[in-house]
């Protein structure tokens, strides 16, 4: 298990991993590849991770972070507008390495395991989202979080395809799949699951 993590070295080993995941994919990136990119001695990235796929779950944790601090203070008492500020504000970070979330689909292709890996904290992360907007706790929150997932997935497609620069064609999106999460949530609510 990976030591505790040295902020500095740990930053740049994951722009390195980010970096190099974006050229060749995560199941085909090292951690001496890592190491040799940041300049950093083997042991010392050994002594923070794990493999290649614990430094996308220690990226992913930042990018979730520095969302969370981006729209803290700008959320409002609809969770519908807040989920779209918080949508559109975790694309807009991902944007300078979109290579390398680009590469996480393939990669978890040639390596199925890690779908198991990273499947409990996708929940997890999905469903902090959802409460971040506020949307209240309910009893059909898995039926939330999923169809939430389903939504967000289909959103990163789109967003992987989206070649403006303001990424208009993201936040149409978004907008259209929210309203449908909208009214799936109300008929749940309606139905009293």
């Amino acid at each position: 298990m990976a030591q505790k993590r040295k902020p500095d070295q740990t930053k740049l080993a994951a722009e390195a991993a980010l970096f190099l995941a974006g050229k060749q994919g995560w199941d085909r990136l090292s951690l001496a590849a890592v190491a040799k990119k940041a300049k950093l001695p083997l042991k010392t990235v050994e002594a923070s991770f794990d493999d290649a796929w614990d430094i996308l779950a220690f990226s992913l944790a930042g990018l979730e972070k520095q969302t969370s601090a981006a729209v803290d203070g700008h959320l409002g008492d609809n969770w519908r507008d807040n989920l779209m500020e918080i949508l559109m504000m975790r694309f807009e970070l991902a944007q300078a390495d979109r290579e390398a979330y680009a590469a996480i689909g393939p990669s978890a292709l040639r390596d199925p395991t890690i779908v198991k890996r990273f499947a409990r904290e996708f929940y997890h992360t999905l469903d902090r989202m959802l409460q971040s907007a506020g949307l209240p706790k309910h009893k059909c929150q898995p039926a939330y979080v999923a169809g939430f997932g389903a939504v967000y997935l289909s959103l990163v497609d789109t967003w992987l395809r989206d070649k403006t620069p303001d990424l208009s064609k993201t936040m149409a999106a978004i907008d259209k799949r929210i309203d449908l999460l909208e009214q799936a949530v109300a008929l749940m609510n309606r139905q009293k699951l």
